[in-house]
């Protein structure tokens, strides 16, 4: 069509040509410029930017490192981050994780050190987690792989009750207790008592939820569902948890009760095996400090009440310890040690850390740390002596010390719990075998598939299963895909960046981990010019 208009317009040119005595005017010797000869439109392939400097791949998993679907709540200071933004620039500080991964950067001129990040998901204990985004040299991601511990975890009590009110107000006593061994707390809201959100409104409904979560305080798990930020990077001491409980109480609109009228009653169960830092065994008569940690806020605060150690249970071995307050959060009940004043060292042997690295885990009833050891490394500081304090580890602490990569797989167990201040020998053992592809990615355009472009700057990664992520650096277009399982399936999730890919979303490949170079095509609109 576009060569028969061509053709036609040639004949128009020629006639006028003739008529016009040679485009020249015998009255006044002006030349007559021709008409330009139309061209076809050109199609132009997208523009695709360079890769960001700061990317954090951000992975909610369960013990098994399987990922779970949660919610993930960006903070800083106390409130919703304003300087965390999604790949493409749009401002997020809230995430439905709905396949467990989740992905921000920071906007353009903020410097943020670290975000707290608060994660919830049905059926596990909520946790906040201080992610460092600080990168060294040539490195762009920030992993973060934030594990929930199951409410039915060994170590853990949980128990729900439900109860109807009336105008916000309670008509008789509501009591819940969570008893599981060692595990146990419990909980009195007096009658009468009016039920706060936590701007002091009275909650809506006429039932409402309580859940009460406890921990023994002798159990790893005890560690694993403290948030972290309790204790200060460089602190000279470090609270310790004696006894942890999580309350939460909702109305069936599924808003949160936070206050009340008049004070509740808690009681935590604390081991009688229990040695406080004076040296002493815990009884009868004493008192401890009492912390709280505001999920909303992702803050720790010292209350001004005391933990007030009650009789005996000769049963499950365990004192009652209890206070009064007047709102609900993630209670703990703390004594002082001497904090950890050494870098934290890992000695390496055995098979090499892959490209992707592991993740290095300590556990025990006070803390919970887990950081990345990084590729080929045979010697590394996995803490340092600043950051000790802030995981919570004393001068004395000891921890089990797993070493495991992103799919789960042990490398390294040491069974029972070891020193960690200083240094720690870990001999590893690969029990699977890798193989690495790379995959490259061309954008097409739709409306001429003869113009393509490499796919540059995107975010890429994969995962094996039900995994968590990995991410895939890339140059030109092509990404690489790393510490593949042979022979296992696996899934890309592609993110296009750059102004024509706006509202394309993540686009899904799936690849078989055989050594073999893979490649994929998104395709795209593509602005159409016309030539000279």
């Amino acid at each position: 069509m576009i060569a028969n208009k061509k053709s036609l317009l040639a004949l128009s040119v020629a006639s006028a040509l003739t008529l016009s005595g040679c485009f020249s005017d015998d009255d006044n010797n002006v030349t007559i410029t021709p008409p330009p000869e139309p061209t076809d439109p050109v199609i132009v392939a997208p523009e695709t930017p360079d890769a960001l400097a700061l990317v954090v791949n951000g992975n909610v998993v369960n013990a098994d490192f399987d990922a779970i679907k949660a919610q993930v709540t960006l903070l800083e200071n106390g409130e919703l981050s304003a300087n965390t933004v999604d790949v493409n620039g749009t401002a997020v500080n809230v995430i439905d994780a709905t396949e467990g991964d989740f992905t921000f950067t920071l906007k353009e001129g903020a410097s943020v050190d670290s975000i707290t990040v608060n994660v919830t998901a049905e059926g596990y204990v909520s946790k906040s987690f201080i992610v460092d985004l600080t990168l060294a040299e040539g490195e762009s991601v920030v992993p973060a792989q934030l594990e929930l511990v199951s409410k039915n975890a060994e170590g853990l009590a949980d128990k729900v009750v439900e109860a109807s009110v009336t105008d916000a107000t309670t008509a008789e006593v509501i009591t819940a207790k969570a008893e599981s061994g060692k595990a146990g707390a419990d909980v009195a809201v007096p009658a009468n008592t009016q039920l706060l959100d936590a701007n002091n409104n009275p909650v809506s409904g006429s039932t409402i939820s309580l859940n009460v979560t406890a921990a023994d305080s002798t159990s790893a798990s005890a560690g694993a569902i403290l948030p972290e930020g309790l204790n200060a990077a460089g602190a000279a001491e470090v609270k310790t948890p004696v006894a942890v409980t999580n309350i939460v109480m909702t109305d069936d609109a599924g808003n949160k009760i936070k206050k009340f009228s008049k004070p509740i009653e808690v009681t935590m169960a604390i081991p009688a095996t229990t040695t406080l830092s004076s040296g002493e065994v815990v009884k009868t008569g004493d008192e401890l400090t009492l912390t709280s940690h505001n999920e909303d806020t992702g803050v720790w605060s010292t209350e001004t009440n005391k933990v007030t150690i009650g009789a005996l249970n000769e049963v499950n071995g365990t004192y009652a310890g209890s206070f009064m307050t007047d709102h609900l959060t993630f209670f703990s009940a703390v004594d002082t040690f001497d904090a950890c004043q050494s870098d934290i060292n890992v000695t390496f042997t055995g098979d090499a850390i892959p490209a992707n690295g592991l993740t290095v885990k300590m556990e025990s009833s006070d803390y919970k740390a887990s950081v990345q050891a990084k590729a080929g490394s045979t010697s590394q500081t996995v803490i340092s002596a600043n950051k000790a304090s802030q995981k919570g580890i004393a001068a004395d602490a000891t921890a089990r010390v797993t070493v495991k990569d992103k799919n789960g797989n042990t490398w390294f167990d040491s069974e029972t719990e070891v020193s960690v201040c200083g240094n720690v020998n870990v001999a590893l053992a690969n029990p699977v075998t890798l193989v690495a592809e790379s995959f490259a990615v061309t954008a097409v355009c739709e409306n001429d598939n003869t113009v393509t472009t490499p796919l540059t700057g995107a975010v890429v990664k994969y995962r094996l299963e039900n995994k968590g992520f990995e991410s895939a650096a890339g140059t030109g277009g092509t990404y690489e895909l790393t510490d593949l399982v042979e022979a296992s399936s696996y899934e890309v999730r592609v993110v296009p960046r750059g102004a024509k890919f706006a509202g394309l979303g993540a686009q899904n490949f799936t690849i078989t981990a055989d050594g073999t170079d893979e490649s994929a095509e998104i395709t795209v609109a593509c602005d159409e010019v016309t030539g000279s």
